[in-house]
């Protein structure tokens, strides 16, 4: 699915991938998480191959939101935020002030403080989404993964999903990698884009480098026009026609 993939992910820095649907975008993120494991090469997170690392070690420094995540609709915010503790957790232990603390922070930190009681099937799609992500802040990881964060919330949940991921990673130095299917996200939020096309990367760099009309013809065979946002200082794409692969526009 992928081939030859060469990815170096910073402390600190919000990578996001992009692509047209099929281009090996949740099957490299799968693959950051361990959760696949690659028929060549590996994945090394600070140095050491991620797969020859304990799954408590993985899990203590790396934290995974995939698409559409599910759990009972009868639990709570707190009691779904409360399961990102078991990586910390020896299992001999019962849950600690540390853990309790963590949970508190990760309520706080997505806003959620206010709603823990409520049960996961009363919470709107923001709601949810946070609630989530609350879970994975509560493993305390270095770095998340998200694949699809945004995917069938309205704009106004979007963006308040978008802004707290930034802040986060202001605030926190948390290393995020996501998968967005907006480009303007993208380029508003991102401080680097990876755009893939059949399992290869054909651009990398800051929003600006990849975000231009000659790039997202050949990612996504689209013609269009790229202006430049005065408010956020980044660049807007916006596609006028597609150019089928005989170089025909319709």
């Amino acid at each position: 699915v992928v081939r030859d993939l060469v990815l170096n992910v910073e402390q600190g820095e919000i990578v996001t991938l992009v692509g047209p649907n099929g281009s090996g975008k949740s099957t490299i993120l799968r693959a950051l998480a361990r959760l696949m494991k690659p028929l060549g090469g590996a994945v090394f997170l600070d140095g050491k191959a991620i797969h020859s690392m304990a799954t408590r070690t993985v899990a203590q420094e790396l934290a995974i939101l995939p698409q559409n995540p599910s759990a009972p609709e009868d639990l709570t915010i707190r009691d779904l935020v409360s399961r990102g503790r078991f990586a910390q957790q020896a299992w001999w232990r019962a849950s600690r002030t540390s853990d309790r603390n963590a949970i508190d922070w990760a309520l706080d930190m997505t806003e959620l403080t206010a709603l823990q009681d409520r049960y996961l099937d009363t919470l709107s799609g923001g709601e949810r989404q946070r609630a989530w992500i609350a879970l994975a802040l509560a493993q305390e990881p270095r770095i998340l993964l998200l694949d699809e964060p945004t995917t069938f919330l309205d704009i106004s949940h979007q963006l308040e999903v978008m802004m707290l991921l930034r802040e986060l990673n202001a605030e926190n130095d948390l290393s995020i990698v996501m998968v967005l299917h907006d480009l303007n996200q993208a380029a508003r939020f991102s401080d680097r884009i990876v755009a893939l096309r059949d399992g290869n990367i054909l651009a990398a760099g800051s929003p600006v480098e990849v975000m231009t009309a000659d790039v997202l013809r050949k990612v996504f065979r689209v013609e269009g026009v790229i202006a430049h946002d005065p408010n956020t200082q980044t660049p807007v794409f916006t596609p006028l026609q597609s150019v089928r692969s005989n170089g025909h526009k319709s």
